[in-house]
Formats: C-alpha cells, sequence, structure tokens
C-alpha cells in the first residue's frame, strides 16, 4: 500500500526471448489515480477538428481574395501567370486538407458509434478501419449495409479533392482589345512641293504629269478606292485634318442660276455668259444627238465632257442616261469645279486593312483662274503656291493646276455609237484618239457605271443589255456627280502614299488597339463550391461530435485503440497461425462477426472490447465497469 492509502504492487512473470529462453519481464499494475477514465471526452481531437475547419475556411477565403485582387488586371509576364496559378492550387490544397483532416475526425468517432451498434464482420471492420485511405473498402457489402452513415462521410471525403481541380481553373487568361493612345508621325500633305509632279517644256511651263504621278492617279480610279498607305500600327486610329484639293459637281442649272457672268476674253470664246457657252459646249450636242439615232451625221452621243481652258478649272459635263436619284431627266448636266477643300476625317486601320471616315468635306474656295496661268504657276513663285496678280491675285498652286489636268484628260470626251454600232470614246478634243470604249480611261473607272452613262438606250443596245456591263456599288453616292467628287477625293488621300512626299510627316495622337491578356476570375464558380464544400464538411463535423457525445469518450484508430480492445480470448483462439494480418484474410476469419461493446467472460470481470456476436452486450456506458475493477483491486494485498 502506497501512502495514500492505494495498492500497487510489481512481480515477476516468466515469458520467453526470440530464441526460446527464459527470462522474466516485469509489469506493473497500475494504481487508481493512473486508471483510464473511459467516461471523460478528451478535448484535443474537437478542437483540432475546428482548427483544420477553420483553416480550410481561411485558405477557402484568401483563395478568394487573391483571384479577386488578379481579377481584370493584365498578365504582364509569362511568370506571372504561371505563378498566380500555381499560388491558386495551393491555396485550394490548403482548404482540401483543412476539410479533410476535418471529416476524417469525424470518421473516427462514427466509426466507433457504428461498431457499438451492431454486430460485423471482421472484414466489414477491417473496410471501417481503412475506408479513409483504400477506397477498395467501398466494395464491402457488409460495411455498406450495417455503416451507411460511415460510409457517405467517407465518401464526402474521398469526393472533397475535387475542389482542388475546379476553384484553380476559375482563374483564366482572356485576350481584349485594348485602346492606348500614342504620339507618332504620320504622313502630311505638301501642296507646296513639286518635287516629281510633272513634265516641264520651253522655259519652264507644265506641260504633263510625271509617270507616278499618272501611276498614282490610274490605280486610284481602277480600284475605285484610295491606295492604302503603311499602317503605324495594325489596329490604330486617328483623327486628321487637312487642306487639299478636291471637286464638286453641281446641276448646271444651278450654276447658270448663280453664276451666269462671263469670266473669260471674248477672243477666245464668243459666250456672252455661262447659260450659253455651257449649251453651245455640251447641252445641244447631247440633246440633238439623242434625236438623230439614224443620222450619220450625227451620231448618238452618250456622254459629252470638256474643259474650257479659259473657265477657270471647270468641267463641263452632260450625259443621257436615266436616273432615278435626278429625277429621271432625258439629260443630266453637270459643272464640277476645282475646290481648296477642308477635310476633317477618321483614318483607321483594322488589322492593317486601312478604312476612312470622313467626318467633315467642306469645299471653301474655288480655284478660279485659267490654265494658262495654271501652266505657269511653277515660275511664279519656284513652285510654291503664291498669289497671281495676272488671276486677280488667286491663290496658285503648281500641284492643284496638276490635279486639274490629271482629271481633265480622264474625264473629257466624248461616247458615241459610230456608224457601225460601235461603242467608241474619242478624246483630245474630239480630233483622232479614238478608241473602243473599253480601252479609254473613263471606262475603266467605276464612273462608267452610273446611272448616267449605263442607264443609256444607245450605251445598252451597243452592250449587250443592262446586265452584260453593270458593275454594283462602284458608282459612290449612285450619281455621275457624287462618284467623281468621291473619285477626286480617293486621290487626294492616295498622295499620303506619294513617294517624293516621305519626308512629309505630322505628329498625331494616334489610338493604338491591340490585344492584352487579363486575368479573368470566375467568382461564382469558386464561391460555389468552396461554400458547398464547407457546408459538406459541418455537416460531417456535427455527425461526428453527435457520435462522439454518443460514445461518451474521444476515440481513436490508432493501434493501442486495437490493442486495448481486442484482449479476448475468443480473438487470441481466432488469430491462431495468422499473426502476421497478410491479405488476403481467410474466409472463416473474414466472414466472423464482432461487436464492440461489454465482454462477458465466465470467470471474468466485465470489461470492454471486441467481441464474437452473442458475447457481448451493447456499451452504454463504462462508468460502472472502471469502478467494479477499482473495488476489486483495493481488495489485493
Amino acid at each position: 500500500m502506497n501512502s495514500k492509502g492505494e495498492y500497487s504492487y510489481n512481480h515477476l512473470q516468466p515469458s520467453k526471448d526470440a530464441v526460446g529462453n527464459g527470462v522474466q519481464v516485469q509489469t506493473r499494475l497500475l494504481d487508481s489515480s493512473e486508471l483510464q477514465n473511459t467516461t471523460d471526452i478528451r478535448l484535443q481531437d474537437p478542437l483540432l477538428a475546428i482548427a483544420c475547419f477553420v483553416g480550410g475556411i481561411l485558405a477557402a477565403v484568401g483563395h478568394h481574395l487573391y483571384y479577386q485582387r488578379l481579377n481584370d488586371t493584365p498578365v504582364t509576364s509569362e511568370n506571372l501567370q504561371v505563378w498566380s496559378i500555381r499560388i491558386g492550387t495551393g491555396l485550394a490544397l490548403l482548404t482540401r486538407c483543412g476539410l479533410v483532416a476535418a471529416i476524417g475526425i469525424a470518421v473516427v468517432q462514427q466509426t466507433w458509434l457504428s461498431l457499438r451498434k451492431r454486430a460485423m464482420s471482421i472484414g466489414g471492420i477491417d473496410s471501417m478501419f481503412d475506408i479513409m485511405g483504400n477506397p477498395w473498402s467501398f466494395f464491402n457489402t457488409d460495411f455498406l449495409i450495417h455503416a451507411k452513415r460511415l460510409a457517405v462521410l467517407a465518401a464526402i471525403a474521398w469526393l472533397l479533392p475535387i475542389i482542388t481541380i475546379v476553384t484553380p481553373a476559375t482563374l483564366s487568361v482572356v485576350s481584349r482589345m485594348t485602346h492606348d493612345t500614342v504620339a507618332t508621325r504620320v504622313p502630311y500633305y505638301n501642296f507646296s512641293n513639286t518635287d516629281g509632279w510633272g513634265t516641264y517644256g520651253g522655259f519652264g511651263y507644265i506641260s504633263g504629269a510625271a509617270p507616278e504621278m499618272a501611276r498614282l492617279f490610274t490605280r486610284t480610279y481602277i480600284s475605285n478606292s484610295p491606295i492604302p498607305q503603311t499602317p503605324p500600327f495594325a489596329n490604330a486610329s486617328y483623327d486628321f485634318n487637312f487642306w487639299a484639293p478636291s471637286y464638286k459637281c453641281s446641276n448646271a442649272s444651278d450654276i447658270i442660276r448663280t453664276r451666269n457672268n462671263r469670266t473669260w476674253d471674248l477672243d477666245y470664246y464668243n459666250y456672252t455668259n455661262f447659260e450659253e457657252a455651257f449649251n453651245a459646249e455640251i447641252a445641244n450636242p447631247i440633246s440633238a444627238s439623242s434625236t438623230t439615232n439614224s443620222s450619220s451625221i450625227s451620231p448618238p452621243l452618250i456622254y459629252k465632257s470638256t474643259a474650257p481652258s479659259r473657265m477657270n478649272n471647270m468641267i463641263l459635263i452632260g450625259a443621257n442616261g436615266h436616273n432615278e436619284l435626278r429625277g429621271n431627266i432625258d439629260h443630266n448636266y453637270l459643272v464640277c469645279q476645282l475646290y481648296n477643300t477642308s477635310y476633317d476625317i477618321t483614318m483607321r486601320f483594322d488589322n492593317g486593312v486601312q478604312s476612312i471616315h470622313e467626318k467633315s468635306i467642306a469645299h471653301v474656295n474655288s480655284q478660279e483662274w485659267d490654265n494658262e496661268r495654271g501652266r505657269l504657276s511653277v515660275v511664279l513663285a519656284n513652285g510654291l503656291c503664291a498669289p497671281d496678280p495676272a488671276a486677280n491675285n488667286a491663290t496658285i498652286c503648281p500641284t492643284y493646276y496638276m490635279v486639274h489636268y490629271l482629271f481633265t484628260r480622264f474625264l473629257t470626251g466624248l461616247a458615241r455609237i459610230n456608224a457601225g454600232g460601235e461603242l467608241i470614246f474619242q478624246s483630245d478634243g474630239f480630233e483622232g484618239n479614238i478608241v473602243e470604249a473599253g480601252e479609254a480611261p473613263f471606262f475603266q473607272s467605276g464612273l462608267r457605271d452610273c446611272p448616267e452613262i449605263w442607264n443609256s438606250t444607245d450605251y445598252q443596245s451597243a452592250s449587250g443589255g443592262p446586265l452584260a456591263f453593270q458593275s454594283l456599288n462602284r458608282c459612290p453616292g449612285g450619281t455621275l456627280g457624287t462618284a467623281i467628287e468621291s473619285l477626286s477625293r480617293n486621290f487626294t488621300y492616295s498622295l499620303l502614299t506619294y513617294s517624293n512626299w516621305r519626308n512629309f510627316t505630322t505628329e498625331v495622337p494616334i489610338t493604338v488597339s491591340m490585344p492584352k491578356n487579363f486575368f479573368y476570375y470566375n467568382s461564382v464558380t469558386l464561391l460555389i463550391t468552396y461554400s458547398s464544400a464547407v457546408v459538406v464538411t459541418l455537416l460531417c463535423i456535427c455527425v461526428g461530435f453527435a457520435a462522439l457525445l454518443s460514445n461518451g469518450y474521444t476515440s481513436s484508430t490508432a493501434f493501442s485503440a486495437v490493442l486495448l480492445t481486442t484482449r479476448n480470448p475468443d480473438l487470441d483462439r481466432l488469430s491462431t497461425d495468422n499473426t502476421l494480418g497478410a491479405k488476403p484474410l481467410p474466409h472463416p476469419i473474414r466472414d466472423t462477426k464482432l461487436r464492440f461493446g461489454i465482454l462477458r467472460t465466465e470467470g471474468s470481470e466485465p470489461q470492454a472490447g471486441f467481441g464474437l456476436d452473442g458475447t457481448v452486450t451493447p456499451l452504454e456506458n463504462m462508468a460502472s465497469v472502471i469502478l467494479r475493477k477499482k473495488g476489486a483491486e483495493r481488495t489485493v494485498d
């Protein structure tokens, strides 16, 4: 007896070593202070379950906040993208570990509760103890039938790692067009520079257009669009304001009503006013030809245009095709005047393809100087744009004159049906230079598709019918006048590609559009996934706590718990010749049913442990067992 009156003693018990020699093994009975109070619930495991659960929640919240901070921010490097996914995956793994660990603790408590409630085969018990580490355990029928709640908890623990697949993938990378403003130099105009524009004769007068300028004009009217310049960026746009020449085409009747005065010397034309001049040059020939189709003297005219050298940069045009937009009148009479024009445009490039949006085109100053002053303009101020005293001090640009020269050679002439019924075009003062209409530059452009030309009865009869020659969408604005105006503007835009002006640039703010990668966070998917996992885990923890309270003590699946709960002579006999525990278990052992409860073996005190079915009673409370054991120990002397 010790100082407290409690009994304890040591004794020697014979045993044998590994080679069979007798040895003395000292054992010691525990005094009452060292006996385990099995009715106490130790808080370490419950608190650990709560800590793991809270830690998993914190990791999930951290995952959400991290991805939310990255959302809609640019991906500046491949390394940033890689590490963002790595960090997200790490946080998902921490969440998974915390939640699964909490469920694992609940599974342990539920395991012992299931073992107390009913007998189960050793194979089923193996599955219960092995279920968290071996998915084959789910295929044991006895386990699934008698431990359904435990099977559900384990299944949730096995399925929960799906969150480590779903949640990291909620952060992705998307490509979006961004718009940045960059100050960049772009091609600009310099109409005071005539380098490479013309050819010259005599003492320096302009005799024609230089080859490159002629080619530039030809490419423009053939393509029916501006020649595209090299884009500063593949996707960009900028506003552009400048002054340049263009034509404004008006009805002849409007010009006669507002500007019918004579502007030329009678030594050159014997017309007293503009109406008389226009009728003589255009109206009378066109109208007369339409009534004498069978006359060999006056062949049918389809189109006629002239640019009298003293009529201040005017091109007079007449055509007899019907156009609904002009009221289906019998004859269409136009006057196209060269203007100094204010342009306000937006230049766009989409994947390198140029397009031009005309915000404002204002015809400001008509170029009212005649052909003679234009030819001599290059010697006025060394080729610069300058006022000419001989032209009422009108500012004359040699480059403007050469634009008018190109359009005059292109537009002027007449189209008619010859004696053989063929469509021909005659230019250069209508003397010689007669070509088949298809060879004439005018008919190679989109202008011939305007109704004022192709909707002429004579033109259709000579061309094989209305569908044999018409090309759709090649007459901008639907009228001959608007098409000529469009062509003049397109040629002006084409001048931005003129090689001799490559050094003339201006700096403008360019809106550059380019694709950039941005992080995109699908917060709904992550929050739903984590919320579902947290709720399910919380339910599992509640099941575990209920099992803990029902058990009345904190259970464990450690080796010590197995050791202490299998002290039973029946189990000792069952393990004879099967002490390795190797797989597969023999069928007699695997199918033997055990139950965890109060063992009532004849000649011994009741104790808790595993026993054969029928040899145990339900384990409700171990207090009576412990008290009886204490009383027996006190009687030992």
